[in-house]
């Protein structure tokens, strides 16, 4: 069965509502595009979301750029994730788009729509030519206007079951859990001290991060992509099901207040040991030494794949993060010349080397990673079309559906009622009927 990605490349919340914020600087980069010896030259503005040790790895890779090409300067605009893709739409349209900018699926098939983004066919002909990505993973930077509109600079793989050596040790767990009867065994065993999960579902993208591993090895990987591209609706039996069980977690493993535990606050429950286990993203492994320092990863504490339901195919959860160019650049040379080069080798490798990171380029080599966890994670990225994997959902759908389809998720831990939530999504999530 092939991959086919339809994206969590962030840990914070999409918002759609018009906000009032300062406005980023109302002009693109430099006028220059290309220097005498035909390299790239000049000024661009680059919109990112990163911050902490994130944004000062992203500047090391914005720092190998300008070192390849000595004439050009990167100004970048880092902005809050739950702000940036409204204060996009509103300089695209206005004309005081940035040079290029971190975006989502959602975002990518807006713009392209309007004929907002740069085409980068030859820059994915390229790639796949050289083996560096496949057409499954093509599929995710694709506008409605046919064209390649994206490269892919961040992976993630989600579905991740995150615990302590010391925890494991104290459960009595030698070996990681690779059916669902044993996953539950497992949960039941910790279930006996005290809740097994920590759960940060305050921070509302937390919940969406169950459904996606749920659905993929519930239901399996054609059930969920056919969800993600709106061929079915959320009453097909496939994901009541899969909505069921996940309730059923809801109901048996998760805290009373988890709605009321930041995403921060989950991974340091785990890592303290008041909970057993956490379930998230491979970019977990950079927030554990905000929780404790003395950790090292792969030694003291690890993950593993959350099992397939009931004899289903296993099948990966993967997100990441796209970066789009603006067809309004003064400087479309060494814009194009950027995108190039965070979809390279060289420009992924900078931040792979320094953790949390995955590299969606499939040449980047496994010894960059700095430590077990990183490699393993980097090992379950989808490197083949016949790899089963799923797209992050939240982030692929977007707008107005994703904002309801996170209060329903909430309305649902609340009340463990799968029939109420599936009434909402129908009445939201019109796709599947035209």
């Amino acid at each position: 069965m092939s991959i086919t990605f339809p994206h969590k490349g962030r840990v914070l919340a999409l918002a759609t509502a018009v906000l009032c914020i300062a406005p980023l600087a109302a002009c693109s980069g430099g006028n220059s595009g290309a220097n005498a010896s035909g390299k790239p030259s000049g000024d661009i503005r680059v919109v990112a979301n990163w911050t902490g040790a994130e944004g000062q790895a992203f500047q090391a890779v914005v720092d190998g750029f300008e070192a390849k090409y000595p004439g050009t300067k990167v100004k970048v605009d880092t902005v809050p994730f739950d702000q940036t893709q409204t204060q996009l739409a509103q300089q695209f349209v206005s004309g005081n788009a940035p040079d290029a900018a971190v975006a989502l699926p959602s975002t990518v098939r807006q713009f392209s729509q309007q004929g907002l983004l740069m085409n980068l066919d030859d820059e994915w002909k390229s790639w796949l030519s050289d083996g560096e990505y496949n057409d499954s993973l093509k599929s995710v930077v694709m506008g409605t206007d046919g064209h390649a509109d994206a490269v892919y600079f961040k992976g993630n793989v989600n579905g991740l079951i995150w615990s302590t050596k010391a925890t494991d040790t104290k459960l009595g767990l030698t070996k990681d859990p690779t059916t669902w009867n044993e996953f539950t065994a497992a949960l039941d065993k910790a279930n006996a001290a005290s809740k097994p999960f920590s759960v940060g579902a305050k921070d509302v993208w937390v919940p969406t991060q169950w459904v996606d591993p749920i659905i993929l090895n519930v239901a399996g990987v054609e059930k969920y992509q056919q969800l993600q591209q709106g061929k079915i609706g959320w009453d097909d039996p496939k994901i009541v099901q899969s909505m069921t069980v996940l309730t059923g977690l809801i109901d048996k493993y998760w805290p009373s207040d988890a709605l009321d535990t930041s995403f921060s606050n989950e991974v340091c429950g785990w890592v303290s040991g008041q909970h057993a286990f956490g379930q998230n993203g491979a970019f977990v492994n950079a927030v554990v030494p905000s929780c404790d320092k003395s950790l090292k990863p792969g030694t003291d504490y690890t993950f593993f794949p959350m099992p397939s339901y009931d004899g289903q195919k296993p099948a990966q959860a993967v997100s990441g993060d796209l970066f789009i160019g603006s067809k309004q650049t003064k400087n479309p040379a060494t814009t194009k010349a950027f995108l190039d080069y965070l979809g390279s080798v060289d420009g992924q490798s900078i931040w792979a080397k320094k953790g949390g990171y995955i590299a969606p380029n499939m040449k980047v080599p496994a010894n960059v990673y700095p430590s077990a966890n990183d490699q393993k994670a980097a090992a379950l990225w989808p490197k083949d079309a016949s790899t089963p994997a799923g797209y992050d959902l939240d982030d692929w759908i977007g707008g107005e559906i994703q904002v309801k389809y996170r209060q329903a998720l909430d309305d649902l831990i609340r009340t463990k009622d799968v029939s109420a939530f599936t009434k909402t999504m129908v009445a939201v999530d019109t796709r599947s009927k035209g």
